[in-house]
This record gives structure tokens, C-alpha cells and sequence, in this order.
């Protein structure tokens, strides 16, 4: 957390990172604070891009190649939201990158409904059929989750496959009450900036990639 941004209601934002293969990534995010306590935004029927997300609660991957000095932002919302972008430098460049929109999955049950129907949308399945499989389990719907935890799968072949690259993860939490706090695994001096180089914390070892049937 950032010193100049701390939380009131969040002790801790723990996350796990798992490059599978050249061009995937699996990325749990999980917040030590009830959804209940947080500004979260509500869950969209269909996947959908959109600029401006850190300026709620919003979770992000950057992926530096170490080589050249560009780098990837990804964004992704609770609400199954998401944003990605590329840049030449630090800051430099900015533009919007062509990738497969990830997979998002909000753990609180309250979101199980339109996170399904949306997948179900995404595989092709006709509306009535999503309608009665989209249904929530009668349990999920009685449980009162403890924290907020976002499970998100994430393709896309141009990942530098075969070279090291340096990531760095974090987060904007906003908090019911509109505190917001700042996450990474490292902070620069001075106020938050999740592009600084600083930020690239976590060396990431090159992954072969993933073979074709047969070959």
C-alpha cells in the first residue's frame, strides 16, 4: 500500500501469478475486506472494454519487455470490465493493444447470475437456454462473502514468447465510504505510479510455447 494513500478498511490485497505458456496468464487478486466495504462496480451482461477504470476499484498487470523497454497495461474490474493498452516507453506511445477480451470472475455470489449468462453468451447459447443455466446455486446465494476475489484468465499470443519479461501487479481499492488506496509490489518515491520502473518488480522466467496437437 502507499503510504500517502492508506486504507481504512483494507489490511491487506493479496495476489498470485501464473504465466501458464507463452501467451497465457492466470491471475487471482483477493482484497482482506468484505465486498460490503468497498465500492465495487456491478457486473455488466456482456464483456466490454473501457478506458478509465483505475478510477474505481480495479486490479492490474504490467508486463515489461526488459529488452527494449516496452511494456503492456492490462485493467480489469470487478464488473468484468477491462482495458489494454500498449507503450514504446514509460508513459510513451500510449495505444490501445488487440487482444482477446480475458475472462473475469467475481467471487462474491451476488455476481454469479450475470458473470454465467455472460459466459454462456460469449460460447454461443441462446437466451432461454442461458436463462435456466445461469441460474445461482441456493447456498452461493446464501453466502456472505469475507473478502472480494477476482479470478481472471488472460490470452494473448504476443507476450514476448521465450524471453524473460518483469511484471508488476497492483491495485486501486475504493473503499464504501470513497477512500481510495494504492497497491503494487513496489512504490516509487513521491505519489503513486504504477508505470514506473520500480513497479517491475517480479522477474518473470521465459515460457516455451504451448505445442500443437501432434506436434
Amino acid at each position: 500500500m502507499h503510504p500517502a494513500t492508506p486504507a481504512r478498511a483494507v489490511p491487506t490485497v493479496f495476489v498470485t501469478c501464473m504465466w501458464r505458456n507463452a501467451g497465457e496468464w492466470g491471475l487471482d487478486f483477493m482484497v482482506g475486506a468484505p465486498p460490503a466495504a468497498l465500492r465495487v462496480p456491478a457486473a455488466i451482461e456482456y464483456a466490454a472494454r473501457r478506458d478509465g477504470l483505475w478510477n474505481s476499484t480495479c486490479f492490474e498487470l504490467f508486463v515489461l519487455d526488459p529488452a527494449g523497454g516496452a511494456y503492456l497495461e492490462f485493467n480489469f474490474s470487478p464488473s468484468g470490465e477491462w482495458a489494454a493498452y500498449q507503450f514504446d516507453g514509460y508513459r510513451a506511445g500510449m495505444r490501445d493493444l488487440e487482444v482477446t477480451a480475458p475472462q473475469i470472475f467475481n467471487m462474491d455470489p451476488a455476481y454469479f447470475q450475470v458473470q454465467m449468462a455472460r459466459k454462456f453468451r460469449g460460447m454461443g447459447m441462446d437466451e432461454d437456454t442461458i436463462r435456466s443455466m445461469a441460474r445461482p446455486p441456493a447456498l452461493a446465494a446464501r453466502i456472505v462473502p469475507t473478502h472480494l476475489v477476482l479470478n481472471v484468465t488472460l490470452e494473448h499470443p504476443g507476450l514476448w514468447p521465450g524471453k524473460a519479461c518483469h511484471v508488476g501487479l497492483s491495485a486501486v481499492i475504493e473503499e464504501a465510504d470513497g477512500t481510495k488506496s494504492y497497491w503494487a509490489l513496489a512504490h516509487p518515491p513521491g505519489k503513486p505510479d504504477f508505470h514506473h520502473g520500480d513497479g517491475f518488480a517480479l522477474e518473470m522466467a521465459p515460457t516455451a510455447a504451448r505445442r500443437k496437437p501432434g506436434k
